[in-house]
């Protein structure tokens, strides 16, 4: 499926609640990157963690996650993010992962128009972009990773998640690991 060998990552676990996986993006320059899963809730005695990666800001603690660093690596850092979900897994076998883009949310256009070089018109082309990959690899990839996932999907304006179809818009997967 994914053929790029990942960053190697260094795995830390603050609490039950939140695990992170940093790492170094080495392309045009070194860049500190870190892939943060957090509990957002706990649904049928199974605990869901939300999915965030970003950039590490190490003297503030935080992940800056609505920044594109342009390192030349792109493909291996989302190999490298790819690769921590089955690690995480491993750790919390009956967890729930759900993905989705900090280009995603409703306030997001607005500020994005405010620096945009693309001058967009009618649609912000940078909207939901990153969602956009997380879908792209799961299409691509839907028999085999079925295999080992049951995903669903959530549309903006739902509420629920249902089956993921393939091609589908989803704003945002969720991701269960196969027994």
């Amino acid at each position: 499926m994914n053929n790029i060998t990942p960053y190697l990552t260094n795995e830390f676990t603050i609490e039950e609640s939140n695990t992170r996986y940093l790492f170094e993006s080495a392309g045009k320059m070194n860049i500190s990157k870190i892939v943060e899963f957090s509990l957002i809730a706990t649904i049928n005695n199974r605990k869901v963690f939300n999915m965030g990666f970003g950039d590490y800001d190490v003297e503030n603690d935080t992940i800056i996650d609505d920044v594109n660093s342009n390192n030349g690596d792109m493909r291996k850092v989302f190999s490298t993010v790819l690769s921590t979900i089955p690690k995480f897994f491993e750790r919390f076998q009956n967890a729930a992962i759900v993905v989705q883009g900090s280009d995603s949310n409703a306030l997001f256009e607005n500020q994005c128009r405010l620096t945009c070089t693309k001058k967009c018109v009618d649609v912000c082309k940078n909207l939901n972009k990153r969602i956009k990959a997380y879908r792209y690899y799961v299409n691509k990839n839907f028999v085999e990773l079925s295999k080992s996932y049951i995903f669903f999907g959530r549309m903006e304006e739902e509420m629920d998640f249902v089956q993921y179809i393939p091609h589908t818009p989803y704003q945002a997967i969720l991701v269960f690991n196969k027994k």
